[in-house]
């Protein structure tokens, strides 16, 4: 439990955001009810000039909005239901606009109250991973004025290094970067396959940025739709000078470890300019862990770019790891790609605001924000409860 956050439900005072009105459900036109089911009270609809976003309510975040009409302490009804989580879920409500706290400055919310709500304390990853990730975020925050889709786009792709004319003349086609990633006559395609690797990228995805390969159709299975579980990712980010040298490794002495189901890899030359250029699937958690150490140490030395929001295996960034959801997640995609659009809302939801003192800087409100939907902030480590905590919580 966070003290910290607890001693807010204790000690301030509180009200619902005079912006808001809320409608239950049954008193809405169809298209503003949306796909309410029996687990939503009715929907907090922004009154004019707010701008605010509309939010669905459940009966006990309307029935806390309602008693807060009035300000003041959070009702005894509400407290133990609020402690369980260490506070996250009010200091939720406050930083996405739902209900204010009383500071100095009088009631507020969002950014303006984030020095009360959301300590700052998230380090945003180890090693190499850290500074990228919080330069990522930095970037992001100067792009404010894109629309979150747009900029869940640019996060997630930030560190994307250009393509130099070097590079293009080097491989101007598929066949030349079959080539070079190959670091021998017969490519990468020759390379794989004498490691145990079977090449299953298929016709059909021509137009995909990937080539993928499998350790064989009984393991490829696992990776299907309806999996249940998730889908653990070591990612493998050298410079693009240290492709070839790394792939060596990876399929050398990956095909027949515990777990593995397969790996991707960029098709094009702008693919390998990419951070996440090197992906390989395992079934478990510990076969991630197994196979990163044995690839791990034959990699050192390596010249690394790093993937930003993931999880440091090496602390300069050369091996990573994250979780993708499982596919029957309402929300399911890729790990990245969820934490980027998450960052980007949450980015998108602080600009704009009048506050009364320099505070939290947007980039830092939403890594904090991020953090009361259960991300490790600390470490990007998916932890187990997370997914279900994110489609209750986002």
């Amino acid at each position: 439990m966070d003290s910290a956050v607890t001693g807010l439900i204790e000690r301030l005072t509180f009200r619902a955001n005079p912006r808001y009105e809320l409608v239950p459900a049954d008193r809405l036109a169809e298209p503003d009810a949306g796909d309410a089911g029996e687990d939503v009270y009715g929907v907090l609809r922004p009154r004019r000039g707010s701008g605010l976003a509309p939010r669905s309510c459940s009966p006990e975040t309307a029935l806390l909005f309602l008693t807060l009409a009035e300000p003041g302490r959070v009702p005894v009804f509400a407290r133990r239901a609020l402690a369980e989580d260490g506070g996250r879920a009010l200091a939720r409500l406050v930083a996405d606009g739902v209900l204010e706290v009383l500071t100095d400055d009088g009631f507020r919310c969002g950014r303006a109250a984030a020095h009360v709500v959301l300590p700052a304390r998230s380090r945003a990853g180890q090693g190499r991973i850290a500074e990228l990730s919080v330069a990522a975020l930095r970037y992001g925050q100067a792009l404010t004025p894109l629309p979150a889709p747009e900029l869940a786009g640019r996060i997630y792709g930030y560190g994307h290094q250009p393509v130099s004319p070097e590079l293009r003349r080097r491989m101007p086609d598929e066949r030349a970067v079959d080539e070079y990633l190959g670091g021998t006559g017969g490519g990468l395609t020759a390379l794989a396959r004498d490691g145990g690797w079977a090449e299953t990228t298929g016709g059909a995805a021509r137009l995909s940025p990937w080539r993928h390969w499998s350790t064989g159709a009984d393991r490829r299975a696992t990776a299907g739709p309806g999996r249940s579980e998730p889908t653990y990712k070591l990612y493998v980010s050298p410079s693009a000078d240290a492709m070839p040298a790394a792939l060596a490794v990876i399929t050398g002495s990956l095909a027949r470890a515990p777990g593995v189901t397969g790996f991707k890899t960029a098709r094009h030359v702008a693919g390998i300019c990419r951070p996440d250029k090197i992906v390989i699937y395992f079934d478990r958690l510990d076969d991630l862990r197994e196979g990163a150490s044995r690839i791990a140490g034959r990699l050192d030395g390596t010249a690394a770019h790093g993937v930003p929001f993931s999880a440091a295996v090496t602390l300069d960034g050369l091996v990573s790891w994250g979780a993708d959801p499982p596919r029957e997640h309402p929300r399911a995609t890729s790990w990245r790609m969820w934490v980027a659009g998450r960052l980007a809302a949450h980015l998108v939801a602080a600009r704009g605001e009048r506050t009364d003192r320099e505070g939290m800087a947007p980039w830092r409100f939403a890594l904090e924000r991020l953090r009361l939907s259960g991300v490790d902030t600390d470490t990007w480590v998916p932890t187990g409860g997370m997914w279900g905590e994110a489609a209750a919580t986002t």
